[in-house]
């Protein structure tokens, strides 16, 4: 339904784009001439005027060609001669073209809705159930064994022994030798020099200053003004109408089907089955073999060596030595120019002041009292004793206190500034000058020297001896053993199931579809056009007017003034000073060291070897084994049907609509009629009897 819906709206857009692009003479093209044009070939052979000399427009001396007539400028005319084809010109026209627009409709839906439905079936089951068995399992046990070796270590021994060797002492010896020192000495001299003193000129030039002067220009310039045309056009309308439609589905309708079936059941059956195996048995077995020996054997052999020994070398070289040369160089220096000031500032001054002031004193005036006591000696006695009882009094007693009170007075005190000064001064210098020269040196050179000596060297000499040794060797042996295997016996059993089966079923149903029919009709539209209208302002411009003016300015020059100052100027002096140079000098000297040698010595030795033996057992084990039993269970399933139902939905529809657009078309030629056309878009360009 949706597809046909978008089909009828697209047919009609074809249709009516196929029209446009005719024009005039194509819907004229599609008709049949009266007998007058029956004759000879159809109008549909040429164009709105035809561009082509035969045919009913173009025949010279035809029924629809007469002398001036509406297609006179037809190539081959009644006048018998040819003029020119007027050029095309091209007018707005408007036209109705289709636009796709969504609109909501009702449409009955076939929905399918699931309905919920329930069935028994018989389902095998199998469920496990374990047997315990028994089975003898042979298995081998690796026992420990010992046994005794003998076997040679190569042990190493130290031997000392003394060797010479020259060692090369270096002794240094202090030589005395004399060089040239340049010390520098100050002198003072006095110089002349000039110093640019500036000053300040008034001058008085010409500069040129511009003044703006507005003037006033008048413009002439176009406006386009709109006004708006009101035309009359035709256009096409589809209206849709309702059909009713009758359409065959089908429906999968289910049922359950019982069925028979045959399936592979396995039997598992113990079986007894015997087995060869092969052990590998130990046994020892003793060889005798091969094998190198190293002996070291001390050996002289003559050396030789490289010593480097010492000697003085007399050389020439080249070095660059520095002369000094006097240079009178300008330089400019500031001088602090010392001068006193007299300034006035604030200090404090301190002086003393007497001051009465009270302080607290405690003071002790007791008196002495005679009391009895108790003898110690003779407590029923008693005794006079004298005791001192203090007593002490705090009273005011007053006191003279010096003070510090501090005041600030004025007082004026010389304070000397010192205030920089540029000054310029002609200075000597002493500028280095680098020139080479020879001179002569001693070089302690140590050249190579081949000497011999012997050394003890301590060689390897190998040797071949036997010796016995024991080896473990296994040997095959077959043995058999009986174990019980579980064998599985297929076998084939028949089965009832159910099986649910869609059956198509053919039904009916209608519905109603919209149906577009194509209609014209009359509409006017309003055109908004411009026609050019001259219009005049007046704007303003600015314009530059340059002229000549005096102005005075300030110059300041420099003028030279001659002053004198002392300056201090370095001298070199040159002296001759001795110095101590230290020589090395490198002595041969012999020394001895004691020097341990490597020697070799085989050593018998005993050792206790453990390995294991592989030894065979037999055990007894009881193993689970699982059996499957059959059992039959009764099982109900719950299955969705799909039901078909009728709905009625608001669905979305492209709708095909006429819409007025503007086009450019051919207007009609000078030499024809009213009515004639010029192109595809003219109605009746050929002539009468075509219309």
């Amino acid at each position: 339904m949706k597809h046909l819906a978008m089909l009828l709206p697209a047919l009609a857009m074809a249709i009516f784009v196929a029209d446009v692009d005719a024009g005039a003479c194509g819907k004229h093209r599609r008709r049949s001439c009266p007998a007058p044009c029956a004759a000879t070939t159809a109008c549909a052979t040429t164009a709105a005027c035809g561009t082509s000399a035969g045919g009913p427009c173009g025949t010279v001396g035809g029924p629809c060609a007469t002398a001036g007539g509406p297609c006179d400028a037809v190539v081959g005319g009644s006048q018998g001669g040819a003029t020119p084809v007027p050029q095309p010109q091209y007018i707005e026209r408007t036209v109705m073209v289709p636009e796709m627009t969504t609109e909501t409709r009702t449409v009955t839906v076939t929905e399918y809705h699931q309905e919920q439905r329930e069935r028994t079936y018989t389902v095998n089951k199998q469920v496990p159930r374990t047997e315990t068995r028994s089975r003898t399992v042979v298995y081998y046990e690796n026992e420990p064994r010992t046994r005794t070796e003998t076997y040679t270590v190569y042990e190493t021994a130290e031997e000392q022994k003394e060797v010479e060797y020259t060692v090369h002492v270096p002794q240094t010896e202090e030589v005395v030798k004399t060089r040239t020192v340049h010390d520098q000495v100050w002198e003072d001299k006095e110089e002349t020099y000039t110093v640019m003193v500036p000053q300040t000129e008034v001058r008085t030039g010409t500069r040129t200053v511009t003044d703006m002067v507005e003037e006033e220009k008048t413009q002439t310039y176009t406006v386009m003004v709109p006004y708006t045309e009101e035309r009359t056009g035709t256009r096409k309308v589809v209206d849709y109408v309702d059909e009713e439609v009758t359409q065959t589905y089908t429906v999968m309708v289910p049922r359950t089907e019982q069925r028979t079936g045959t399936r592979r059941v396995v039997d598992y059956v113990n079986e007894e089955a015997t087995q060869t195996y092969t052990v590998m048995v130990p046994y020892t077995e003793q060889r005798t073999g091969t094998r190198q020996v190293v002996d070291m054997v001390n050996e002289e052999k003559e050396v030789a060596y490289t010593v480097m020994v010492p000697h003085t070398e007399t050389r020439t070289g080249t070095r660059q030595v520095v002369d000094y040369v006097d240079e009178s160089v300008d330089q400019t220096y500031t001088v602090m120019v010392p001068h006193t000031e007299t300034r006035t500032g604030m200090r404090n001054v301190w002086d003393t002041v007497q001051e009465q002031l009270t302080r607290t004193v405690s003071r002790s005036s007791g008196s002495w009292v005679t009391e009895q006591v108790a003898d110690p000696c003779n407590p029923a006695c008693t005794r006079c004793v004298c005791k001192w009882v203090p007593q002490v009094t705090c009273e005011e007693v007053p006191y003279t206190v010096c003070k510090q009170v501090c005041r600030q007075e004025p007082y004026e005190y010389q304070v000397t500034v010192c205030k920089p000064e540029q000054r310029t001064r002609t200075v000597v210098q002493r500028k280095p000058v680098t020139r080479t020269e020879e001179y002569t040196y001693n070089v302690s050179v140590c050249q190579p020297e081949q000497r011999t000596r012997t050394v003890t060297v301590c060689k390897p000499v190998t040797r071949t001896e036997e010796y016995t040794y024991n080896v473990t060797l296994h040997r095959p042996e077959e043995r058999t053993r009986t174990y019980t295997v579980c064998k599985a016996v297929p076998r084939d059993e028949e089965y009832t199931y159910n099986v649910t089966v869609c059956e198509a079923e053919e039904r009916t149903r209608t519905y109603t579809v919209k149906k577009p029919v194509t209609r014209e009709e009359e509409y006017t539209y309003t055109v908004c056009l411009q026609r050019p209208e001259e219009r005049t302002r007046t704007y303003t411009v600015s314009k530059a007017v340059p002229r000549q003016e005096e102005y005075t300015y300030n110059v300041t020059v420099c003028k030279p003034e001659e002053r004198t100052r002392t300056v201090k100027v370095s001298k070199i002096v040159p002296r001759e000073e001795e110095y101590t140079v230290q020589n090395t000098i490198m002595v041969p000297e012999t020394r001895t060291r004691t020097v341990t040698t490597c020697k070799q010595v085989p050593v018998e030795k005993t050792r206790e070897v453990n390995y294991f033996e592989r030894v065979q057992k037999e055990r007894t084990e009881e193993y689970n084994v699982t059996v499957y039993d059959t059992v039959t269970e009764e099982k109900t399933q719950t299955y969705n049907v799909c039901v078909p139902v009728q709905v009625e939905k608001e669905i979305q529809v492209q709708v095909c609509r006429m819409v007025p657009k503007t086009i450019q078309v051919q207007a009609p030629a000078s030499g024809c009629a009213p009515g004639a056309g010029y192109g595809p878009g003219a109605a009746g360009a050929c002539n009468p009897c075509c219309n």
